[in-house]
């Protein structure tokens, strides 16, 4: 069965190495595809094999799973996102006859690199997809199967079968039979490796499962590999924007029971060798232990337990020796951090630089201080290695915990998170706010995503709580945000720069707030210039309070549905702040990425 190349950069003249792969598609949210992924990549690591995992889509949470289950950087692979163009209701979903994007191709490289550079290549790729199958954005772009076609990758489809019985036939016979809007007769149709059934209730709802799927085996070929009950299966919390953290969630979470409970219930060894995964490992060793490999994965701490899982979720930069991260015991206006902010970051990636941040020799490298810790968690795993190869430095630090950023700094980046759930921490570090304000004073440029966009903000108060109630935030922007009890948006954006976005910091004074219709109001930096478009996607329940943009402040983006569907300006700059809800795809914003970076290089570099 047709594996997937690997071929990082720098080794393009070596034989590729076909990588089995898996796709975890599921009839809807809820079916249980994360649960059956930590389930396999658990019990893949209890027989010794090596996993990469992905998911596919904007999800931050599931991959953070995946790093600490398999102690690897976990990509997004997206097949709508990872272009930097307008969304027109003309546009094809990209289809395989042509090869994959390069924006993905850059990302699936990262991935099936071997890992931690033993020199081994991974013996299986683990993809979890989102929603349902056949769930994306216009005319099914950026969906799971899709995004399995465009890989040629099998799908092992995941069905719920919850309140079913042999209704579950009709069920999972019209995904193995449905034809997508983005097939032709060029493209790969999904393929399907087979059928995992969840949320069993007893031996004879099992019964009942398997007796109706029969006959699907018998006609299509494509069996049922799993009945997996409710009891034993872990149960993953959830709150507004998805599950509980990795963080939060992993501790408790019983490793060799998972695996057990996966293993009993699922034919694990028939799904491995229908994935073309070779000299599959058993179960138990013939003296009917297991193999030491495997009982270190099952027998170790969750990863240490929290250092380890974070130190594993950022990609290394293409160039070999590239340093990403600088070392962050930097000392920030002569106070310690109170954590070494490194151990948050993959190992290897950070330099020894003393106690004081300095610039790489030859030209000025800008030094970006990157928020991370528990209030801000959302960040691509390789948006780093990406700013690094743009030609940035990194430094994280703490928001929470820290009393400035690191010393030397000439930008920062908050990426999104859950500021909502650490708020009074936030508001109560002083220190930090003080210092952010003079940064931002100092007209340093500092640019917040989603959750980092509300730190940037005035204050904070959650919809239900008296008003009295209201955290204060960084202030930098001149706006409040209401964190409300229903889904402010959702879904794939395309989006143009507005005039002067981002461009090298102004004066607040200076700044000019483009209003549609009138002249100057078209989108692009400079005239004749070749306007900038990202990709992305928003997903928030939180919003600014009503009404136009403060005076002497303007929006960033004009933001497009997948459809191309003009939704309306967004964000806010201030200065040389900026933020907004948009979370920018890393292989589908490189130019922007590229344009802020240059706004904080050293002025003397140009």
């Amino acid at each position: 069965m047709q594996g997937l190349a690997a071929h990082p950069r720098g080794s393009m003249h070596k034989a590729q190495v076909r990588i089995p792969g898996i796709v975890i598609g599921g009839t809807g949210s809820n079916t249980g595809k994360t649960t059956v992924t930590l389930a396999l990549l658990c019990a893949l690591a209890s027989r010794g094999l090596a996993v990469r995992a992905a998911k596919t889509g904007p999800d931050y949470i599931d991959a953070a799973f995946h790093a600490a289950i398999t102690g690897q950087p976990a990509a997004n692979l997206d097949a709508w996102m990872c272009r930097q163009a307008p969304a027109t209701p003309a546009e094809k979903p990209v289809t395989g006859g042509k090869g994959l994007p390069r924006g993905l191709q850059t990302i699936f490289e990262r991935m099936a690199a071997s890992p931690s550079g033993t020199g081994r290549a991974p013996d299986l790729l683990l993809v979890e997809g989102a929603m349902g199958l056949y769930d994306g954005g216009h005319a099914g772009a950026g969906s799971t199967a899709h995004l399995a076609a465009l890989l040629d990758l099998p799908i092992l489809l995941v069905c719920s079968a919850a309140g079913l019985g042999q209704s579950v036939a009709a069920q999972v016979e019209g995904y193995l039979r449905h034809k997508p809007q983005w097939l032709n007769p060029k493209s790969t149709p999904p393929r399907f490796l087979g059928i995992v059934c969840t949320h069993i209730g007893s031996p004879r709802h099992a019964e009942i499962i398997a007796d109706a799927l029969k006959p699907l085996e018998k006609s299509d070929k494509i069996p049922l590999l799993g009945l997996l009950p409710r009891k034993g299966a872990p149960e993953l919390q959830s709150r507004h924007l998805g599950l509980v953290e990795a963080r939060e969630a992993l501790p408790a979470l019983d490793r060799a029971a998972l695996t057990n409970w996966l293993e009993d219930h699922c034919r694990l060894d028939a799904l491995l060798k229908r994935a073309g995964v070779v000299n599959t490992p058993s179960r138990r060793t013939a003296s009917g232990t297991r193999p030491a490999t495997a009982s270190r994965a099952i027998a170790a701490p969750l990863v240490d337990t929290h250092e380890a899982a974070l130190a594993s979720r950022f990609f290394p930069p293409c160039q070999p020796g590239a340093a990403t991260i600088r070392n962050s015991a930097i000392q920030a206006d002569n106070q310690e951090l109170q954590e070494d902010a490194t151990s948050l970051f993959a190992p290897g990636l950070a330099l020894v630089a003393g106690t004081k941040a300095r610039p790489a020799r030859g030209a000025p490298r800008p030094l970006i201080a990157m928020a991370w810790d528990a209030a801000f968690s959302f960040c691509y795993a390789d948006l780093p290695a990406l700013l690094t190869e743009l030609g940035a430095d990194l430094v994280p630090f703490s928001p929470l915990r820290d009393a400035a950023p690191p010393q030397g700094c000439t930008g920062l980046y908050f990426p999104g998170g859950y500021p909502e759930l650490h708020a009074e921490e936030l508001a109560a570090n002083l220190p930090m706010l003080r210092r952010l304000r003079t940064l931002a004073q100092q007209n340093i440029p500092i640019y917040g995503e989603c959750g980092g966009y509300i730190y940037l903000m005035r204050s904070l108060r959650m919809e239900g709580q008296p008003e009295l109630r209201e955290y204060a935030m960084a202030g930098l922007l001149p706006l409040h945000c209401v964190l409300g009890k229903t889904r402010a948006a959702l879904g794939y954006r395309a989006a143009v720069a507005l005039p002067g976005w981002p461009e090298r910091p102004e004066r607040p004074e200076r700044l000019k707030t483009p209003v549609a219709g009138q002249a100057g109001s078209k989108p692009g930096s400079k005239p004749g210039s070749k306007p900038l478009w990202v990709r992305g996607h928003e997903f928030h329940y939180a919003r600014e309070d009503e009404g136009p943009l403060p005076p002497h402040c303007a929006p960033l983006w004009q933001l497009h549905d997948s459809k191309g569907v003009l939704l309306r300006q967004e964000g806010c700059r201030c200065g040389s702040v900026a933020g907004t809800w948009l979370h920018c795809y890393p292989e589908g914003s490189r130019t922007f990425w590229r344009a802020w970076l240059k706004t904080a290089t050293p002025p003397h570099s140009f």
